[in-house]
């Protein structure tokens, strides 16, 4: 028995894949996973500040003045600049939210009234709009929310009690601005923000797109690498070699397994978009052509991720190896697993560098932020997937004539 244990576990350490699966690929999922929501490599206690555009419309020197109070806290990072600026980069999907100071915001301080102070966030994000959401009302009502509800009260109270004592008026002005310096009263005034959502809840919802696109991208970097997989099924036969012999170029041969794997790429897409429209009713038929360019160009950039593999790979099992490793990596980064918006800032910047997040922002632009074909931001990430697909294309062609070299 243990003999045929030692045998097991000796042929186990020679199986290159079988340790990556089991060891290599799990620390490196639990690594990510742990800098996204374990808070590694922050200072026990500390946490990231929440971002918030503000877009000053008063620029009366009550309203600077509460900016720059914002400005100073740890918690929140503050940028400033116009309202239509802000209104487009959280309809883009660049911010979470804008915090409008209105005009008229100094009037009404001064006279104690409601204050034009508008939250406008998008719905998509829920979970970042909570959290800022409550580090801003919290904030303000302490900057500026016990103040003003305070000269409210004591307005009532003068307009309801005319001919009280001079002295006993002062006194109990003194005692309302102090009930509303407290944190109850506070807790229980939250609404004199104004919230708005700029992209509100639509038949498509943000979970279900996020659903669709990130299972979509991941499951056909994994299906490529098997598609790709099958040109070095093809060396080991010896197809490959009776291919060399004939009259078509090298070249050729690697030309005609891109396109299979892009056809059988955008195939499988089309499908996946299809059931989601029947099974869960994604509305995709005011999209279609935006819709069929994103999907062409995901298929064309993670097909280049598969025929790669199959180019610089020697054998079906480096390639089986290390491309699950890759594209859970890629796929965890990338947004497919977890939402791009609620990992750390470092991995928002390292999210660029993978195939899914482009297409998971694609899908975005066109099921939720409703952007128009010609919009920049959309047309951008078209083009960063193409450049992606034709770059690792490229890649492919020196390795694969490399490799066509050492086989003649």
């Amino acid at each position: 028995m243990i003999r045929l244990a030692i045998k097991d576990l000796r042929l186990f350490a020679s199986d290159r894949r079988a340790i990556i699966l089991s060891f290599v690929v799990p620390i490196a999922l639990v690594t990510l996973f742990a800098f996204a929501f374990g808070g590694v490599g922050q200072k026990k206690g500390e946490s990231r500040p929440a971002t918030i555009v503000i877009a000053d419309e008063d620029k009366s020197e009550a309203s600077i003045n509460v900016i720059a109070k914002l400005d100073s806290l740890k918690e929140l990072e503050v940028y400033q600049t116009t309202r239509d600026s802000a209104e487009a980069m959280v309809k883009k999907g660049d911010e979470t939210a804008v915090l409008v100071f209105h005009k008229g915001f100094a009037d009404s301080v001064n006279a104690g009234t409601k204050l034009p102070v508008e939250f406008e966030y998008d719905a998509s994000k829920e979970a970042e709009v909570g959290i800022l959401q409550g580090s801003l009302i919290g904030n303000l009502m302490g900057i500026i929310g016990g103040k003003s509800m305070a000269k409210e009260a004591i307005a009532n109270f003068d307009k309801e009690n005319p001919s009280i004592e001079e002295d006993s008026r002062k006194r109990i002005h003194e005692q309302i601005t102090q009930n509303f310096s407290s944190g109850e009263t506070k807790k229980q005034s939250a609404s004199f923000i104004t919230s708005t959502p700029l992209i509100a809840e639509k038949q498509n919802s943000p979970g279900l797109i996020h659903a669709v696109a990130g299972t979509s991208v991941m499951m056909l970097l994994f299906s490529v690498v098997g598609m790709g997989v099958s040109l070095l099924d093809e060396k080991e036969q010896g197809t490959l070699k009776k291919l060399l012999y004939s009259p078509i170029r090298p070249d050729t041969i690697l030309f005609g397994k891109m396109l299979y794997v892009n056809l059988i790429s955008i195939f499988q897409l089309v499908i996946m978009f299809i059931f989601a429209k029947l099974a869960f009713g994604l509305d995709i038929m005011p999209h279609l052509t935006s819709l069929i360019l994103m999907i062409i160009a995901t298929a064309y950039a993670c097909s280049s991720f598969g025929v790669l593999l199959a180019s610089i790979a020697k054998s079906r099992q480096q390639v089986q190896a290390f491309s699950t490793l890759i594209v859970m990596i890629m796929s965890c980064i990338g947004g497919s697993m977890i939402p791009s918006f609620a990992m750390p800032v470092f991995m928002q910047k390292m999210s660029v560098f993978s195939v899914n997040y482009w297409s998971i922002q694609g899908f975005y632009d066109i099921f939720w932020r409703m952007l128009p074909l010609q919009d920049s931001t959309f047309l951008s990430r078209l083009v960063v997937l193409v450049l992606i697909g034709t770059t690792l294309n490229i890649i492919a062609l020196i390795m694969f004539r490399r490799n066509i070299l050492k086989i003649a």
